[in-house]
């Protein structure tokens, strides 16, 4: 468990602040962006509970009192779908609970449909090995079938102190790297508990 002192909530200011810096926003122009809204309906559509409640509190959409504060962060890179982040502090014991609703989640999460665009989606959830981060973390992977091929995304969801922080990244038809950079993730988590110290 974090110590107190590593526990207390960051306001939006120190999470964009705590955030990875890029040298300038991408070429879509993605800055890190403060969530103004905690309200989402997508995960409603989510067949299967135990999923939907893993990916809601993976991507900081749970209902808690008193409402996180959130920032997302999304990430382009050459020859690549990219990535995403987001990074949710919470107070009180608030992470503990959301992780623990991660962990819940994934413990009985294994298929899911939802309405997409097109066609259904059909996602297979497979755990990955925990990486060695933050105060507890989990990995797993949704692949679904496409046209194009297989659909990739992989979760690694670390807390550390305070702050839940979600990398996602995309792969498609296997032409994609399929991880969220390592070393990216270990430099966030330590931006994160330097902002918390």
């Amino acid at each position: 468990m974090a110590v107190a002192s590593a526990s207390r909530p960051l306001t939006a200011e120190q999470l964009v602040s705590a955030a990875l810096p890029q040298e300038s926003p991408d070429a879509d122009w993605h800055p890190v962006s403060v969530r103004e809204s905690q309200v989402s309906g997508w995960e409603d559509q989510i067949s299967d509970p135990a999923c939907r409640l893993l990916l809601a509190a993976a991507h900081a959409w749970r209902p808690s009192q008193p409402a996180p504060t959130v920032v997302d962060q999304t990430f382009n890179w050459t020859n690549d779908n990219g990535g995403e982040s987001t990074l949710a502090s919470y107070g009180n014991s608030g992470a503990v609970a959301v992780f623990e609703e991660v962990r819940e989640g994934l413990s009985t999460c294994r298929y899911y449909e939802s309405p997409a665009p097109t066609t259904t989606y059909k996602g297979t959830v497979t755990v990955d090995t925990a990486p060695r981060l933050g105060d507890e973390a989990v990995q797993f992977e949704i692949t679904a079938p496409t046209e194009v091929g297989p659909h990739v995304t992989q979760y690694t969801v670390v807390r550390t102190g305070s702050v839940i922080a979600t990398f996602t990244k995309l792969s498609v038809g296997g032409r994609d790297i399929p991880a969220f950079p390592p070393a990216m993730i270990a430099q966030q988590i330590s931006l994160l508990q330097q902002a918390q110290s």
